[in-house]
């Protein structure tokens, strides 16, 4: 429970989805299923506005039926219009939805797969810095489907460029994403205080343009489709 918490504590929450009676992930996204969500996420929080509220796309399989994205969005902005949310953004979501969402309200922040061994959403990236949206990649060290931080400490690409540094693989993979856009805004894993200073030293890491071009030559492991 986050309650209570600093005024200046900037609170993020997803909708779009559910758990199931097993504690599954299933679709959720019909308006009325969206104003729900957040409704309960401000009693559960004990707040009356939400900073940043994503819409999360591919949950759960294939949607059970169609519902359109100006709808989806429509609620969402309904709500911002109520005082309820702040910021509307979108997870897990392809380019051409980015694109449409643009058309339908403004978009804050996308929250998409991206590192430096997974460089598939590049695109997407590319229209966060032409509109100046934030840009949130989760499984930023990798995933069970595109390497782990063992498998970037492994790389020699990264290897090399750490040992100059003087930093781990992980902060050198943390770096190289703080670099390719002003407002990346990082989620790596984080289990102890150590490991959280660790994460905050990224921001002290200065790659040179040697350095990077040096991990352009990092393997892409590439991420699957949603």
């Amino acid at each position: 429970m986050l309650y209570p918490c600093p005024d200046d504590l900037v609170i993020a929450t997803k909708v779009g989805g559910t758990r199931d009676e097993n504690g599954g992930w299933i679709w959720a996204a019909r308006p009325e299923q969206l104003r729900a969500t957040v409704e309960q996420d401000l009693r559960t929080l004990r707040r009356d506005r939400i900073d940043l509220v994503n819409m999360r796309f591919g949950v759960g399989g294939p949607a059970p039926e169609a519902v359109p994205l100006a709808a989806q969005l429509g609620v969402l902005t309904e709500l911002r219009d109520e005082g309820k949310v702040d910021l509307i953004g979108l997870s897990t979501v392809s380019a051409d939805v980015v694109k449409n969402a643009l058309e339908i309200t403004p978009i804050a922040e996308v929250q998409n797969a991206y590192g430096i061994a997974n460089r598939t959403d590049e695109p997407i990236l590319d229209l966060c810095r032409e509109h100046d949206i934030a840009y949130v990649p989760y499984y930023p060290l990798g995933s069970a489907f595109t390497g782990s931080p063992q498998t970037l400490a492994a790389d020699p690409a990264i290897a090399s460029v750490a040992a100059k540094c003087n930093v781990s693989a992980s902060q050198t993979a943390l770096a190289w994403l703080l670099a390719h856009h002003d407002r990346m805004l990082l989620i790596p894993g984080t289990s102890s205080v150590g490991h959280l200073e660790q994460n905050l030293a990224v921001d002290g890491i200065q790659l040179d343009d040697h350095n990077l071009a040096t991990l352009e030559a990092v393997i892409h492991l590439g991420a699957p489709s949603f």
